[in-house]
């Protein structure tokens, strides 16, 4: 048998956020304080990501140029950006994210534009630039951002959206850190809702669908603007769109629009706020969807909490994915003889639909993990074994590497 260490290991992301474990602790948490519910904000890993826009802008001539990642100046067509502050354009890009945040039982969305940024020491004279990283955030409703993409909109028509932002906030010169983007949105969630600030700040999206033949592009603008409803009326207006929107936007191909817009939807769950039970089977699947949102979110112990509530409304479901996803709940708590109890229980229940059998079939690798983390190594690669033999391809090199 080959020698090993834990800690070469290495994670593998499956469908249905079906994370495995990556790091080790000695001992396992104890199961506790199942009850008690998080008093504050939850923020997701990013749902959707942009890093490669194009940007457009009318230049004084009435032409138009274009940049990656960059709004041009208007006079650029006649003179090159001279300053370090001009050479960020109108606005740029580094990356544009979606985010969810659990307001309470609510769900909302964080867009967050990362940025460069600078600043002058001493401004008047434009003197002593630094440039650095920004980042500002907006969380609004979930259900906006089927305004933002509706299911039935038309293409080469426009409309604007008024997010109706619940908070905000701007992080200048951040230093890259994995906690920073999720902090700050709490703090800024948390200060709302204790009414220690009142958000005057407001987004407006600007859309545009073209389709010229075959070509299909989305063009937009995002203003970022104040909570007042003369200035909604103005930004969304299409009266005032030539001044407002058209003269400079970001612009994508619609599959790649549709998919950062789309991606963070599916995360939006059908729940109901208070989990009041109308009947077993719709208390089942209530408790069941908040199960599936609070791991999503990363909040494990919550999840188990949901999903134990879900199997207690009815102990006889056939479903093995509501203890696929607890097990993985369990073992992301390191909480692996848990984990395997709910894998051994998802195992037992095969799929109906061979839609299903892929998500199935990853038990057996989830559950070699788990036994794994105990130092089961035999009982880990049995089941990699046989996750393989049935099509998990992914456990091709935990075998090769761990097994004989």
């Amino acid at each position: 048998m080959k020698n090993f260490s834990f800690a070469a290991i290495k994670p593998i992301l499956v469908s249905l956020c079906f994370l495995v474990i990556a790091t080790i602790v000695p001992a396992q948490e104890e199961y506790t304080h199942l009850e008690d519910e998080i008093d504050f904000s939850t923020v997701s890993p990013p749902l959707s990501r942009l890093d490669r826009v194009k940007g457009w802008a009318l230049q004084d001539n009435g032409a138009w140029m274009s940049e990656i990642n960059r709004i041009p100046l208007s006079f650029e067509n006649k003179t090159k950006p001279r300053t370090p502050k001009e050479k960020l354009g109108q606005s740029n890009i580094i990356e544009l994210q979606l985010r969810r945040v659990m307001v309470g039982k609510d769900q909302y969305i964080a867009f967050i534009h990362f940025y460069k940024d600078g600043r002058y020491e001493f401004p008047i004279l434009q003197e002593d630039w630094t440039g650095f990283k920004s980042f500002d955030f907006y969380i609004f409703k979930g259900e906006k951002l089927a305004e933002i993409l509706p299911d039935d909109f038309e293409y080469n028509t426009q409309w604007g959206v008024n997010l109706d932002a619940f908070a905000r906030g701007t992080i200048r010169n951040y230093v890259e850190d994995d906690g920073i983007v999720e902090d700050e949105i709490k703090k800024a969630v948390i200060a709302v809702e204790k009414g220690e600030i009142v958000n005057n700040w407001n987004l407006v999206w600007g859309i545009h669908a073209i389709k010229n033949g075959e070509d299909e592009v989305f063009r937009f603008n995002i203003v970022k603007t104040f909570r007042k409803e003369y200035l909604v009326d103005y930004y969304t207006n299409n009266e005032t769109w030539e001044l407002n929107i058209s003269r400079s936007f970001w612009e994508l191909r619609a599959n790649t629009f549709k998919s950062f817009i789309r991606d963070a939807q599916e995360y939006l769950v059908d729940i109901d706020e208070g989990l009041v039970p109308i009947s077993r089977d719709s208390s089942y699947q209530n408790y069941y969807n908040w199960g599936v949102v609070r791991y999503q979110m990363g909040d494990y112990t919550n999840a188990i909490r949901y999903f134990k509530k879900a199997v207690d409304q009815n102990p006889e479901t056939d479903d093995f994915m509501i203890y696929s996803f607890r097990g993985n709940a369990f073992s992301k708590k390191e909480m692996y003889n848990d984990a395997i109890s709910d894998f051994d229980k998802a195992l037992s229940l095969q799929p109906k639909d061979l839609m299903d059998y892929s998500n199935w079939v990853r038990n057996y690798f989830n559950r070699g993990v788990s036994k794994f983390y105990l130092d089961d190594l035999n009982g880990a690669c049995k089941d990699w074994n046989k996750a393989l033999e049935l099509g998990f391809g992914q456990a091709h090199d935990y075998v090769m590497e761990y097994c004989e």
